[in-house]
């Protein structure tokens, strides 16, 4: 079995969420994507609000962790990731090393507030993987009010 690495920024912060879905999943690395900005635009029907996606933006940056996991785990992982489809990217860890990974954009686009719960437990899981607290900042900012 093959091993990948897969770039987390979204509900899968969370390493609980992570171990349930994929068991071999392993935390590598705080990283960012660059010339990316984070949005909220998928209905996500589990959280009765947006979810998060990862959109192209030059000079924007997105934070998260880089996971490895064995491929029949991104399988899994893939079905629970309903209305996004497999992309691939170049992030950069805290050490300043570059990774090749997997992760996932929204197929059909459109806008939604975050739902509360699930913006909650992004800054909770960024607070505890160490995200830059600007990051983090802009995150408590999107709270619908």
């Amino acid at each position: 079995m093959s091993l990948v690495s897969y770039f987390a920024y979204g509900s899968n912060l969370d390493a609980d969420q992570m171990r349930e879905r994929c068991p071999s999943s392993q935390a590598l690395a705080r990283a960012r994507l660059d010339d990316h900005r984070l949005d909220f635009t998928h209905w996500s029907r589990r959280w009765r609000g947006g979810a998060a996606d990862v959109i192209r933006e030059p000079g924007a940056t997105v934070w998260g962790v880089v996971y490895r996991l064995c491929t029949d785990d991104l399988e899994r992982l893939d079905r629970f990731e309903g209305g996004y489809a497999r992309i691939q990217v170049r992030v950069e860890d805290a050490s300043g090393a570059r990774h090749e990974a997997l992760s996932y954009s929204v197929r059909e686009k459109s806008s939604h507030a975050p739902c509360p719960a699930y913006l909650a437990r992004m800054v909770d899981w960024g607070e505890r993987w160490g995200l830059p607290e600007s990051y983090l900042e802009d995150l408590r900012r999107r709270a619908p009010r």
